[in-house]
């Protein structure tokens, strides 16, 4: 990606970044005198209102109604014809708006013009609003049963390259997509007691014909431009990379409007004929559909099983189980207890996703289990299963190691015990340190430690041991990235585990090491860190990243993600950008055995609706599984999984 560039309708973000800040932070602003306004004038054609702080009265016809507030927009026929200027607002009342606020009503609104942006959203654009205080600002109904004005139809052109605040001259209006493709399914909110979730509504899609969003390399934009550092960043990173956040992106709240319906969608399906209320909210446009609305839906996709290995083959997968907490209770931790019918329903679902999806991989890296005891069940559920399937006993056995986490999970393995022989299972790096730049001090530095898997499978064609070795990892988070605690904690542990491999590369240099897991980053540099190139050996150079590791690994390892189509690299959606977090990452000794990679789409194209559902398979987990296939015999390329 070439170095981030953008053309404003205000001097720059930074500028807005200082306003808000003035306007928030500083000495109380003036309140002058209620005033008549127009709704395009209020909202001009910049970012922030000139009649911010400011008390005025606008005209406009109701088109939605929220649980704590209304949009207004100017009739069709008293807009400025000014394309650069919006003829709609949200009217902020706090609580569900009173019956003057009815849907086609032409109501006089007296407020303040404020510039929001949530206190948890500091890096974020303002979004122009009237609001409304009780018992002082008023609602008058000038008529009833207006027309609502001709939605604004969105087309490729509304979107240009690196423009994020680009349909800032359509918020708070209404707007019509012909065709939408659904990039991240509908969320929702997840239950782990009771192992069920409830939708929220939000699904994220781009117009059609638009290519799937993925996170690009470099720092995240709105990190970057309201960062209090930023001349400093412009001065000593003139090579920086900075991700544009994919600005074509939409947000839709299918049921944030009073009265409108939930969508329930998978990546993939279209939608056609969606009608609704522009508005801005976490760092995205956002579509509210209307009340009432019944788009075309079409596409919805399902999860396929990928082929099984030949006999000359063998499987290796990392798979993030996503809070697997039993219905057992662990005095030594603050986990959740879930009911006994919500791990059986677990259970389920993952034997079902490990036999019938990924046929019964030889080893599975397992992550977020809360304890051995979880992991035998799960094992002993796969074994049940495949017997009563009328296949043969895999014999899976597991194997973890408490770490330091405090919600106590960590990484294990399943092991298929009817095919490979474990010579050893070792953890590492449970008592190693790092120095906390905030505190001054040292602190643990793996919450999970990795865990080591030697093992061999015996070769039919020469009947002899063919020996690998699985580390599975589950790198700190992404959370409190901002601050340089966490920073510098992800440093320390990406250059913890690139020192033990390169210790056992020049031990053996043919020792057949693959590195599983999630590892909570991206399979290039953000613009913080280069996690991923510092484990492989190619650390991105001082410059591109604000924090710089040394190559600390010779010969380099591969991630088998950098191998496969483009299209196909994510294991993980987040805000509508697909993203790689678990890797497959091989030693050259190892990789020249490698028949194929990919990644078994069980859950992060699927609607968080799906969790609660015994009965399908998918979104038993947030993340997608890594699955490695692997040869005895040595090839000379290596192929795509089939997804």
């Amino acid at each position: 990606m070439n170095q981030y560039h953008r053309t404003l309708r205000f001097p720059s973000l930074l500028t807005v970044s200082c306003l808000l800040i003035s306007a928030f932070c500083c000495s109380p602003l003036t309140v002058l005198a209620q005033k008549e306004r127009l709704i395009n004038a209020v909202q001009s054609d910049k970012n922030v209102s000139p009649f911010e702080g400011q008390t005025a009265q606008l005209n406009g016809i109701v088109t939605a109604r929220l649980k704590s507030g209304f949009f207004i927009q100017t009739p069709d026929d008293k807009t400025d014809n000014n394309p650069a200027t919006s003829e709609g607002i949200y009217v902020f009342t706090g609580s569900e708006p009173t019956s003057d606020a009815t849907v086609g009503n032409l109501v006089t609104v007296t407020g303040f013009v404020t510039e929001f942006r949530p206190k948890a959203e500091p890096a974020s654009l303002p979004l122009t609003e009237l609001s409304m205080k009780k018992g002082t600002d008023t609602i008058k109904v000038v008529s009833k049963g207006s027309a609502l004005p001709k939605p604004i139809v969105l087309t490729a052109a509304d979107f240009a390259p690196n423009q994020i605040d680009e349909l800032e001259k359509y918020e708070g209006m209404r707007v019509e997509i012909s065709a939408l493709t659904v990039v991240a399914p509908t969320r929702g909110r997840v239950n782990d007691k009771n192992a069920a979730s409830v939708s929220d509504g939000v699904f994220y899609a781009v117009l059609k014909g638009m290519a799937r969003p993925f996170r690009a390399p470099g720092m995240d934009v709105y990190d970057y431009y309201f960062s209090k550092d930023k001349d400093e960043l412009k001065k000593n990173f003139p090579k920086l990379l900075v991700f544009d956040s994919n600005p074509e992106t939409l947000r839709v709240d299918s049921d944030e409007q009073l009265g409108a319906q939930t969508i329930e969608v998978t990546s993939g399906a279209e939608i056609k004929n969606l009608v609704g209320v522009m508005h801005y909210g976490y760092q995205k446009y956002t579509i509210l559909p209307d009340a009432g609305l019944k788009p075309e839906i079409s596409g919805l996709i399902k999860s396929e099983p990928l082929p099984a290995p030949t006999e000359r083959q063998f499987a290796i997968v990392g798979m993030n189980l996503e809070n697997f907490f039993d219905d057992q209770d662990d005095p030594s931790i603050k986990e959740d207890i879930v009911t006994t019918e919500a791990f059986e329903k677990r259970l389920k679902k993952i034997s079902t996703a490990i036999r019938l999806y990924m046929r019964n991989p030889d080893v599975i890296g397992a992550v977020e289990a809360e304890n051995p005891a979880a992991l035998k069940r799960l094992a002993q559920k796969i074994n049940d299963d495949t017997v009563a399937d009328g296949k043969p006993n895999p014999k899976y056995e597991a194997y973890l190691i408490e770490g330091n986490d405090g919600r106590g999970i960590d990484v294990g393995f399943l092991v298929k015990s009817s095919r490979v022989n474990v010579v050893e299972v070792k953890q590492f790096g449970k008592d190693d340190q790092y120095r906390n730049p905030e505190k001054k001090e040292n602190e643990i530095l793996n919450d999970r430690p990795p865990l080591l898997l030697k093992a061999t499978i015996n070769d039919p064609k020469n009947n002899q041991p063919f020996g690998f070795t699985v580390v599975v990892n589950h790198l700190k988070s992404f959370l409190g990235y901002e601050t340089d605690r966490v920073r510098q904690k992800k440093k320390a542990q990406a250059e913890f585990l690139a020192k033990f491999v390169q210790e056992r590369q020049k031990a053996d240099p043919n020792e057949r090491i693959v590195l599983v897991g999630d590892f909570n980053a991206f399979h290039f540099p953000d613009g913080v860190l280069d996690v991923i190139g510092t484990i492989k050996g190619t650390p991105a150079p001082k410059g591109r990243v604000l924090i710089a590791s040394d190559d600390l690994v010779n010969t380099n390892l591969t991630n088998l993600v950098d191998l496969i189509k483009e299209e196909q690299r994510f294991s993980y959606v987040y805000d509508g950008n697909a993203q790689v977090l678990d890797h497959m990452i091989v030693t050259e000794a190892m990789k020249k055995h490698l028949a194929g990679f990919g990644y078994s789409r069980l859950n992060a194209d699927f609607p968080e609706s799906y969790r609660g559902d015994a009965n399908r398979v998918e979104r038993f987990s947030d993340h997608d599984p890594a699955i490695g296939y692997f040869s005895f015999d040595e090839k000379s390329t290596a192929t795509t999984v089939k997804q």
